[in-house]
């Protein structure tokens, strides 16, 4: 089973390039959590995840967690909580809301910011990630805060790279069709990211993503993502896997942040929310299709989840 695409397919992130910055030295802005900054750019839900492409120049980002980084050419930087961060190209000086900069929207295509000093130019693609907050899965909330790819400096996968240097040549000259081919772009860029992640990345960074390659918890989800209909018990899954029922439930709590069965009741509603936005089954097909056995306790279960019953998430959703 093929854990990450299985999550994938269903919490399908969109991405959208939203500011093409060209920044003159000396400058240095400040982006607010996105909690806050949603609204400014024009997203319909406050779960994003921002990130910066370095297309020409170098510059410094530094992170709420006080996280200092030099950037070059081609670098990546993913904010995946949407936490506040600082760009510049020094981090000596008071920074500038990057609100106070932005034009006023609607924006029918990315906009070009100037702003600086009038030195040495630093060019940016900005962007984000955009999820409903319903479809968020685990594994996404317990990402490290801050990941930073060195595309053009490190040994990366060639689709990773080709893709980034799409990115900045289409933002770099928009032309009929780019802000589709962007869209496109940036999802296989995050889901490259991901992948690569998974495969080089320290422990340390790997966040949630370490519990698909861990042998004990990546087995668990393999089998609860094969068959997430089964009728499974803690008991089962750690006899399927040959450990106890309790070292089972704390790696899997310590890695996912939450037990086996609380995992297995969100992956099912994420499951019965795709289906209820994208088909025309019924409810009652559903719930079973996602291992209920009754439409009441399927609708008991989503509303405690959702806060509306399932009938009326689909109204509001179509």
């Amino acid at each position: 089973m093929d854990v990450l695409s299985d999550i994938l397919r269903v919490i399908r992130f969109s991405g959208v390039i939203d500011l093409r910055p060209e920044f003159s030295a000396p400058w240095i802005i400040e982006t607010p959590s996105c909690s806050n900054f949603a609204n400014t750019i024009q997203s319909h839900t406050t779960q994003i995840v921002p990130f910066h492409i370095v297309a020409e120049g170098n510059c410094w980002v530094k992170t709420k967690t006080d996280v200092c980084k030099a950037l070059s050419p081609g670098d990546i930087i993913i904010f995946p909580h949407g936490d506040a961060h600082i760009l510049g190209d020094r981090l000596n000086l008071a920074p500038t809301p990057i609100e106070q900069l932005l034009p006023a929207p609607p924006w029918h295509e990315p906009p070009t910011l100037m702003y600086g000093g009038g030195g040495k130019i630093t060019r940016l693609v900005c962007g984000f990630l955009q999820c409903e907050q319903l479809l968020l899965h685990p594994f996404l909330k317990s990402m490290p805060g801050f990941m930073h790819i060195s595309v053009f400096a490190e040994m990366t996968a060639p689709l990773l790279k080709t893709g980034v240097q799409y990115i900045i040549q289409e933002a770099d000259c928009i032309q009929p069709g780019s802000v589709c081919l962007l869209t496109r772009l940036v999802e296989l860029m995050f889901i490259e990211i991901l992948r690569s992640y998974m495969q080089s990345s320290p422990k340390e960074e790997m966040g949630g993503l370490l519990a698909l390659n861990d042998p004990i918890v990546g087995e668990v989800l393999n089998r609860i993502h094969a068959d997430p209909a089964h009728p499974w018990t803690v008991s089962e899954l750690a006899k399927q896997v040959g450990v106890s029922r309790s070292a089972l439930a704390t790696r899997f709590t310590q890695l996912l942040g939450q037990p086996p069965m609380q995992y297995l009741i969100q992956w099912r509603l994420q499951l019965a929310a795709h289906q209820l936005q994208n088909t025309d089954e019924g409810i009652a097909q559903i719930a079973s299709q996602v291992g209920y056995e009754s439409e009441a306790a399927f609708n008991r279960a989503f509303k405690r989840y959702v806060g509306i019953p399932p009938g009326a998430w689909r109204h509001h959703e179509k």
